[in-house]
């Protein structure tokens, strides 16, 4: 998202393009306004974050992305960028 202006869009324009460059199926639907989910970083403002629903299922101890951490690994082949999206898919394919 970086060199075509997206300084300048607000944050729900942000929102939808990153929902648009997800390419984890797992990730789809999952990006939200951080203040929104933890309301203990209201007084931070508003940051635009993940929920991971495979990292919880699987026990990380982070589960909440953040928006750089989005990019490198949601936007990307998973397979490839997110540890346990692998672990997730070798624990569903063995049974």
């Amino acid at each position: 998202m970086s060199g075509n202006g997206h300084n300048q869009m607000s944050l729900t324009e942000k929102t939808k393009k990153l929902e648009k460059m997800i390419c984890c199926k797992y990730g789809t639907g999952q990006v939200y306004l951080r203040n929104m989910i933890d309301p203990r970083l209201r007084t931070d403002g508003p940051q635009i974050a993940l929920r991971c629903r495979i990292r919880e299922y699987m026990g990380a101890e982070k589960c909440l992305l953040n928006f750089e951490e989005i990019v490198m690994t949601c936007c990307r082949n998973p397979m490839e960028t997110c540890e346990s999206y692998r672990q997730f898919c070798e624990r569903t394919a063995a049974g």
